[in-house]
């Protein structure tokens, strides 16, 4: 009977949560229906350092769960599987030299053609290649000071979950941006290449997929990180403070698009719609199939 209290009373903070994030995340993309082309106009800026900065980190934000979990796998098969010590402690250090310098050549991989360069080039990319480092350290901290953390109940498993979630949010984006074939405004509301469209006014006069502005790719890039909640208990702390910072990105990255007219507000909005209604489904359905199967506590 407690036990069963328990878990009502557990409910409750992640009701609310949900339905405030999903009452917030609706009302945003109704007013970006009726008002996308009047905000794009407004809001666009064409060379802001803010804009390109976080335009760049969004393009890279799915890494970040992604080492997350690649890390998790390295640890859990030191301590279960001894006699791989020396093979995975290699593989480990070719991985974390791979990622570190791929991610550094990525960011300044413009800087080395003769394609035309923004203004703010060198400090856009300094800062995002310190910001994925620090984020790829605090990965390791977090190992660290939770020593036990791989030996959860199907921690594999759970984090098969994290990776199949981002590659099902990456599908479900690439999928509707040519099935909407929707033109940015940058092409659109600012230069008047092409009319205006609302996102629900589907034509392909000018090629299928031709144009992908609905939904934002950088947006659910951003908001992949939303997948690590699966890794946590709903009573943690670190539950919640995963989905601030999912969220957190995705108003960032989500801004900087805008900001340089490369979505309107409802591409935006539509694509943390998308996220978390894909995360619920993960938890509620996946994560509680794979508890019920295999053991494990999944309120």
């Amino acid at each position: 009977m407690k036990l069963l209290k328990d878990k009502q009373i557990l409910k409750k903070p992640y009701l609310y949560a949900f339905l405030l994030i999903g009452i917030t995340l609706f009302t945003i993309f109704m007013v970006g229906t009726f008002l996308d082309a009047q905000i794009a106009e407004k809001i666009y800026r064409e060379k802001s350092w803010f804009g390109y900065a976080f335009d760049k980190f969004g393009q890279l934000t799915f890494l970040i769960p992604v080492n997350f979990c690649v890390m998790g796998i390295f640890i859990y098969l030191t301590d279960k599987r001894k006699d791989w010590s020396v093979q995975l402690f290699i593989f480990k250090i070719i991985y974390l030299t791979l990622i570190y310098a791929g991610i550094a050549f990525y960011l300044f991989a413009p800087l080395m053609s003769n394609k035309d360069k923004h203004t703010n080039e060198v400090s856009v990319d300094i800062f995002n290649t310190f910001i994925f480092w620090i984020f790829f350290i605090a990965t390791s901290i977090f190992y660290k000071l939770n020593p036990n953390f791989t030996e959860q109940t199907n921690f594999l498993w759970k984090v098969g979950l994290v990776i199949i979630y981002v590659i099902a949010i990456f599908l479900t984006t690439e999928l509707l941006k040519n099935i909407f074939s929707r033109p940015r405004p940058i092409k659109s509301v600012i230069n008047g290449e092409v009319p205006y469209r609302e996102w629900w006014n589907i034509t392909y006069v000018y090629g299928f997929g031709k144009n992908k502005s609905f939904p934002s790719g950088h947006v659910t890039s951003s908001i992949t990180i939303l997948g690590l909640a699966l890794l946590f208990k709903k009573d943690s702390l670190y539950y919640y403070g995963v989905i601030l910072v999912a969220f957190m990105f995705a108003g960032l990255v989500g801004s900087s698009r805008m900001v340089l007219a490369k979505h309107f507000l409802s591409d935006i909005s539509f694509a943390c719609i998308m996220a978390i209604t894909w995360f619920l489904i993960f938890e509620n359905v996946f994560l509680k199939m794979l508890n019920k199967k295999l053991g494990g506590d999944y309120e």
